[in-house]
């Protein structure tokens, strides 16, 4: 046999066999890269990265989450933090531990970082864009938030800068392409809407929509990360003289933005709910009322018009891993693709998978907001550009 053919056909042999390890555990790779330089320039190929992502490609695998505390005594003085749910250490991870800033929202290997908003607070808010894998950390120019203008909140994301066209990417290696970082901005009576794009270096003009009188005391949650819906940013809010909420849409191909009502269980238990994404990629919204968690989706109604049906009810109590007594659960993270919800409650911090119905206790205490950091990591991405 030719001897090179032989090379050729070992190497493909080889990529057969490491293209199936396991997303979760990118310690497997790291040290498979180490085992001689033929594994190495393989793993390292860029050719190996794709195929490794569209191999498993039904959702990039949770390496861990970013959490912040509950702005309230004692926990409102704790830091922010990554807690690793894999193998994967994130590089640059020690930017919290002064407490300036924190995690806002992350989506396609990307991280929003940045001062937490707060109801009527003009201050900078010193945006940056942090990669967990390679360390880089990217600080936006200050955005226009209105401040001739009274405002009482604002809240942001980032995400690919091809999500403005549905279809336009599959995101399974674009997070050192180029991003948009998007500022919603919500005044007494008016909504606006900042577009930074990191191709262009600059932020656009604003969007802006009127708010009825009856929005407009409505305000962001404490900044809770956004939700990506097929082509529209979705910002949970509530409404300070009611006990009912909105959904502040912005729609990212049509450049608009507006508002939509919750379900209508949230008139009771507004704390407890939290936006979600269907397995369609439409948005959801789950509920927790009393030891129930209600699971919402937005469908298409009568004459175009969408409206919410209720797709399912889990019984809490029947999936609690203890015996202990009906508590109150307070949801405080989603992961989109892996259908996840994260839960507080007294006692600790709760994973609840969707899709088999279980539930399982994890560590954590004085957490109010998760935000899940969904990636691919592989040997030869982990160091900064040049």
């Amino acid at each position: 046999m030719d001897p090179a053919a032989a090379v050729a056909g070992m190497e493909d042999l080889v990529e057969e066999v490491l293209i199936r390890c396991p997303p979760h555990d990118p310690a497997l790779l790291a040290r498979a890269a180490l085992v001689c330089k033929l594994w190495c320039r393989i793993l390292t190929g860029a050719g190996f990265r794709r195929r490794f992502r569209e191999r498993h490609r039904a959702a990039p695998p949770m390496l861990g989450f970013l959490h912040r505390p509950l702005p309230l005594p004692p926990y409102d003085g704790a830091q922010c933090g990554f807690t690793r749910t894999t193998s994967f250490r994130p590089r640059g991870a020690g930017l919290f531990e002064d407490g300036a800033r924190q995690p806002l929202d992350c989506r396609h290997g990307r991280v929003l970082i940045g001062r937490p908003p707060k109801v009527r607070d003009k201050s900078d808010c010193c945006l940056a864009v942090w990669d967990p894998v390679t360390g880089e950390k990217l600080e936006l120019p200050e955005p226009p938030l209105c401040r001739e203008r009274p405002m009482f909140s604002w809240n942001a994301a980032v995400l690919c800068a091809a999500s403005s066209r549905e279809g336009a990417c599959d995101h399974l290696d674009c997070h050192r392409g180029h991003f948009l970082v998007v500022v919603v901005v919500n005044t007494l009576l008016v909504l606006y809407a900042y577009v930074y794009s990191s191709e262009d270096g600059e932020w656009s003009v604003p969007t802006y929509a009127l708010k009825s009188l009856h929005d407009a005391v409505v305000c962001f949650e404490l900044s809770e990360p956004s939700v990506l819906a097929g082509n529209a940013l979705c910002f949970i809010s509530a409404n300070i003289m009611a006990s009912n909420g909105r959904i502040i849409k912005y729609d990212l191909g049509a450049s608009e933005i507006g508002l939509i009502e919750l379900p209508p269980s949230t008139s009771c238990h507004r704390d407890s709910a939290m936006l979600t994404t269907t397995e369609n990629g439409g948005l959801g919204c789950a509920i927790v009322e009393h030891s129930k968690l209600g699971l919402w989706s937005r469908v298409a109604g009568l004459n175009g018009h969408s409206a919410w049906a209720q797709s399912r009810v889990i019984e809490l109590e029947k999936i609690i891993p203890d015996d202990g007594i009906p508590m109150s659960y307070c949801l405080v993270g989603f992961a989109h693709g892996l259908d996840v919800l994260f839960a507080m409650r007294f006692d600790g911090l709760f994973i609840i998978d969707l899709k088999s119905g279980q539930m399982k206790l994890c560590e954590g205490q004085g957490i109010y907001t998760i935000i899940p950091y969904m990636s691919f990591c592989t040997p030869g991405i982990s160091f900064p550009r040049t």
